[in-house]
């Protein structure tokens, strides 16, 4: 059956061909529209839902979700017959929320999940493909996206993607939808910008201000009817919000009218609601009235072109401005450079001067805190702030275009000097708080790129090498690479900091498996180190020919080029290269069975990294020292070095390091007979490591390794014990296997209904209980809510993942667990 309706509320008409099974799948959604808005506290996760702090998580609700009854009802019967939804409106005007609530409720209807694919941050149109990547877990193997990978891994997948904030990259976001939707029949997807993506089968939803009291209405004294008032959803809002600012907070016959017109003046804007209802802390309710309705009624004859939403957001938040001081005013539009938030340091240098002196930011900044333009990051381990984007964009707008440059280049030169001293400091103790450091100053840092290719490559090319480290702890390997290629093409003069780019870029190829591209650039590099007479970049260049070598299994000439950039580096002083190339020898030495010499190696590993509190090279060195105590076949001492370097990727947050961690701890629980926990922490490994975009494979003795020990435990296991212990470890997250991994939680003894029972689904295991009570799949279909195909596929699935032939086996294996108790 094919359905082609015509959207009634909403700027295009969908036209989607849809089965009934499907249809019937989201007719439950639309049911339930009623009940929308009706949400009475903070919204609990669902899977997925931000409670891991994974790419493509929805976030977590902190306030309660006020109204949309309307405008849900119409998303959803869109989503019924469109496959893209766009949400469209102002700045302000609730886009985002609306499109997390829309997904949630519509969560049961997708058996992959919901991700979101997070867009404010993404100034360059390069980085779409890879941010959609992470959202949805794709490992990457080259710093080139491909649209191929990405349709490859949804293809077959019945999934909604969010792609929230797209209104900056809408040519480059509609082209990749409209190619998924075309590749993907399964797929469908929310999108929320300031205007119409405008591809085939798109159904445009706008999303209007919050309902007001009207201005005029049946009422004795000309003012609204109680149930009007009761009915407003700004009216809701404002008090929900003024009850957070100043407790007790209440409506009466004194309030009421002023809460009203209140909201009659901001025109039921969510964001200007906001704000209104934080000034209750400075202010009553009559004076912000009173200001706030002399402001609205000045900017009411603003641009005859503009919409006029647009004027009474710009009203709004003109009359926050004008609630601070002058120096208070400045400093808002200069912390418009920052994207993604800002620490104290940053923005005492790059905003200080003239008018604002360097002591004053701290008292400016608690000022604007004070009044919600800004917000203190509790998170942080040092004092952060952040930035609404429509407050931020407000004040970049008060800027005039000689002040934006010098800030744009301030905050350039602040970011390449922060990942120099990250560098500089790096083998040291500090390495835990730099990580988390630049973590929260990704956006930053992808902003002072952006600014780097059209000021200074060169300086951008020395902020990526500067902070290698970071990117391989964090798993944007590929990220890294496409940085170097584009400041690479620009910055072709033959500067060393050209030459430590290319050197990097062929490591991070090392490492991706793209073997065939190292070359060329390492004879680049070679050729600046030469032209130069630069010594570190020479060893650094000397250290990977040798580290390609060794994950090549060139192990002699693995040997003696790293051998050669130890020397070097010690000679010149150069801790971190010398650290770092003194483990790859211990790993090459190992890789050759030369079991005393990379015992040696490792040892002054430690040594060196001991002395100066460093982390990060002495915990691979305990991995690989471990691997080796394994391959000698000293389990208790290999087992104790993995756990101990396990402790210290924990610490660091390194992903990269808790993987390989991951998979050596599976290789020692499978020599000691426990096969379901060998299994279990492979599945943890892999899954990780292609999160990171690490393909095992390119390390030619760590995957005969891996080959070698996970046929030992598919022998000595079932296939179908395998496959549920092993979807049981790749369902955990990088935390939650660690802990696994320390029996830090505590453990039953192996058990195969237990693994079994891990690895179903929620949903399929409310599937196993009704089909043990004799449903047949049309019943499970009704119980559940959703579609008879629907239920059909979660038996097949639960027969593929127990091993099971027919129902009466799904039956009796419920039965014989005394009934599914976790659901």
């Amino acid at each position: 059956m094919t359905w082609r309706p015509e959207l009634v509320h909403g700027e295009a008409t969908a036209r989607v061909g849809l089965d009934e099974d499907m249809l019937s799948s989201f007719r439950p959604i639309v049911a339930g529209a009623r009940r929308v808005g009706e949400t009475t506290g903070v919204v609990l996760p669902l899977p997925g839902d931000g409670a891991s702090g994974d790419p493509g998580d929805l976030p977590l609700e902190l306030t309660r979700f006020i109204g949309r009854r309307h405008e849900l009802a119409l998303a959803r019967h869109a989503l019924e017959r469109a496959r893209l939804v766009t949400l469209t409106g102002t700045g302000g005007v609730g886009k985002t929320r609306l499109a997390f609530q829309l997904a949630r409720d519509a969560a049961r209807a997708f058996e992959e999940g919901i991700r979101l694919v997070a867009l404010a941050d993404v100034q360059d149109p390069a980085l779409l493909g890879h941010t959609v990547n992470a959202a949805v877990g794709i490992r990457e193997t080259s710093s080139r996206w491909q649209l191929s990978t990405l349709v490859d891994h949804l293809r077959d997948r019945q999934m909604l993607l969010v792609f929230d904030n797209c209104e900056h990259l809408v040519d480059a976001a509609a082209t990749l939808v409209d190619a998924l939707l075309r590749s993907c029949p399964r797929l469908r997807i929310v999108a929320t910008s300031r205007q119409a993506l405008n591809i085939d089968g798109e159904a445009s939803v706008s999303v209007p201000p919050l309902s007001v009291p009207p201005l005029s209405a049946p009422h004795p004294y000309g003012t609204p009817s109680r149930t009007a008032i009761a009915e407003s959803e700004a009216v809701s809002m404002f008090v929900d919000r003024a009850l957070t600012a100043v407790p007790g907070f209440e409506l009466n016959t004194e309030t009421e009218p002023q809460v009203v017109e209140l909201c009659q003046l901001l025109d039921g804007i969510p964001l200007a609601i906001e704000l209104a209802a934080v000034r209750l802390r400075v202010l009553p309710l009559s004076e912000l009235l009173a200001r706030m309705g002399d402001r609205y009624r000045l900017l009411t004859h603003g641009s005859r072109t503009a919409p006029a939403r647009h004027q009474t957001l710009r009203a709004s938040i003109d009359w926050t401005f004008d609630l601070c001081s002058p120096e208070e005013q400045l400093l808002w539009s200069r912390l418009a450079v920052f994207t993604g938030g800002f620490d104290l340091a940053a923005a005492e240098a790059v905003t200080s001067g003239g008018a604002i002196e360097r002591d004053a930011v701290l008292d400016l900044v608690s000022g604007l805190v004070d009044k919600s333009i800004l917000t203190r990051v509790a998170e942080a381990r040092e004092p952060r702030y952040q930035i609404l984007e429509t407050i931020r964009q407000y004040g970049a707008e008060r800027l005039d275009e000689a002040e934006s440059i010098e800030l744009e280049r301030r905050h350039r030169q602040w970011f390449v000097a922060l990942a120099s001293r990250a560098d500089e400091d790096w083998s040291g103790p500090r390495q835990a708080q730099w990580l988390e450091r630049l973590r929260w100053e990704h956006a930053n840092l992808r902003t002072a790129l952006n600014s780097c290719l059209t000021n200074d490559a060169q300086s951008g090319l020395r902020l990526v090498w500067s902070i290698e480290n970071y990117w391989l702890a964090r798993g944007f390997l590929a990220e890294a690479r496409q940085w170097l290629d584009e400041l690479g093409g620009v910055a072709v003069e033959p500067t060393v900091d050209r030459g430590r780019g290319l050197r990097l870029s062929a490591w991070l190829a090392v490492l991706q498996g793209d073997q065939d591209v190292v070359p060329a650039l390492l004879e680049q590099a070679e050729e600046i180190a030469t032209h130069t007479g630069d010594g570190v970049l020479a060893a650094f260049v000397a250290q990977t020919w040798g580290l390609s070598a060794l994950f090549r299994g060139d192990l002699p000439f693995a040997v003696e080029r790293v051998e050669q950039a130890v020397a070097t580096f010690a000679k010149l002083g150069h801790r971190n290269g010398e650290i770092h190339s003194t483990f790859e020898v211990g790993l090459a030495l190992s890789f050759s069975g030369e079991t005393e010499s990379a015992a040696r190696w490792h040892r002054r590993c430690n040594d060196l990294t001991t002395a100066m509190g460093e982390s990060w090279w002495r915990s691979f060195s305990l991995w690989a020292y471990g691997i080796d105590k394994l391959r000698q076949g000293d389990v208790a001492a290999a087992l104790e070095l993995e756990r101990e370097s396990l402790v210290l990727k924990r610490q660091l947050g390194d992903q990269l390091g808790i993987a390989v961690c991951l998979e050596a701890m599976s290789w020692i629980a499978a020599s000691d007979g426990d096969v379901d926990r060998a299994a279990r922490l492979l599945g943890a490994a892999d899954a990780l490591l292609r999160q990171v975009g690490m393909p095992l494979e390119g390390i030619q003795r760590l995957w005969a390794f891996h080959l070698q020990w996970e046929d030992t435990v598919r022998r000595r296991a079932s296939e179908r014990g395998f496959r549920v212990a092993y979807a049981s470890g790749a369902a955990m997250s990088a935390d939650a296997a660690a802990a696994f991994a320390l029996r830090e939680t505590p453990e039953s003894a192996p058990d195969e209904s237990d693994n079994e029972l891990a690895a179903l689904t929620k949903r399929e295991r409310e599937v196993g209980e009704l089909v043990s009570r004799g449903l047949t799949n049309r019943e499970i279909a009704a119980s559940l809510v959703i579609s008879v195909r629907t239920a059909e596929k979660h038996v097949d699935r639960i027969m593929s993942k127990l091993g099971l032939a027919n129902r009466t086996q799904i039956a009796a294996w419920v039965t014989s667990r005394g009934g599914d108790k976790s659901s």
